[in-house]
């Protein structure tokens, strides 16, 4: 789907172009973030700027997987062409309110190998949620967390105000919602995901891991799990330390061990699996 930029996207470009620096996306659902940033990747890189962007909106991802937050640097203009994630981070939810601490550890994460990279400019999407106690607790955290230069506001009237007045010294660019954002429906949503998760798993295999060959955790919740307590069916983020390979699905038990579906080639480095709250057999 070809995007059509408004006139200040063009202006916003020329400053990023000159200043750099790490730049948040704020603004509600559907309102146009993930268009703004694929816009703004493509107009960096036909001047000749590398781009690292970092998509934390773990609802409908744009870059990665649902459940995830993720980055990709972008070097050259047909990079756009392949639009997906070199790193990720397992939050395992797609509520961003029930793992806040989660959200802002993994969003930082990802902007610091980003910026460990050598990326002039840094793009960090977020997620719709702009309000409420938890809405602001999650956005002020990761702001302080990221210590973004300049903070992209989207808004239809002035839903971002409340926000905007805690964000401190920061560079506020105040945009407004495009023309052309088309608001979705929930069945829409639902349907992303689950082509997402289809097209990820299109190729997996069924693994074995032995009891005490991985620690199981919860993000959030700190201490091992009892992994026999799991649903058949849950996500899981398949990990070396705190760096997420890939993602599994828990299929069962055996005498022998753990069950996981997933499409990572080697379980040689493994020592994590991070167990999230999301059941791939129902909807997304």
């Amino acid at each position: 789907m070809a995007v059509i930029p408004e006139a200040e996207w063009k202006a916003l470009a020329g400053e990023l172009t000159v200043c750099g620096g790490t730049a948040l996306l704020l603004g509600a659902v559907d309102s146009g973030k993930s268009t703004l940033a694929k816009y703004l990747i493509k107009e960096l890189l036909c001047r000749g700027i590398r781009v690292s962007l970092v998509d934390s909106d773990i609802g409908q991802s744009s870059l990665g997987l649902p459940g995830t937050i993720c980055m990709k640097v972008f070097n050259k203009p047909e990079d756009i062409n392949i639009f997906k994630p070199e790193r990720i981070f397992f939050v395992g939810v797609l509520n961003p309110a029930k793992r806040v601490s989660a959200m802002i550890e993994g969003t930082r994460r990802m902007v610091d190998i980003s910026e460990a990279e050598g990326v002039k400019t840094v793009l960090v999407d977020t997620t719709g949620l702009i309000s409420g106690e938890v809405g602001l607790a999650l956005k002020i955290g990761k702001i302080r967390a990221v210590r973004p230069e300049r903070i992209i506001a989207l808004q239809r009237h002035d839903e971002l105000e409340q926000l905007l007045s805690l964000v401190g010294d920061v560079h506020v660019h105040r945009l407004q919602v495009s023309r052309f954002a088309r608001k979705r429906s929930r069945e829409e949503r639902i349907k992303y995901r689950e082509e997402k998760f289809r097209e990820y798993f299109d190729k997996s295999r069924l693994v074995e891991i032995p009891p005490g060959r991985v620690e199981f955790v919860r993000n959030g919740n700190g201490g091992a799990i009892d992994v026999r307590k799991v649903e058949s069916g849950t996500l899981t983020g398949i990990n070396h330390d705190e760096d997420t390979l890939a993602l599994g699905i828990i299929e069962g038990l055996t005498p022998e061990g753990v069950l996981i579906r997933t499409p990572l080639k080697s379980l040689r480095v493994i020592n994590r699996i991070v167990v999230g709250d999301i059941l791939y057999t129902q909807e997304m």
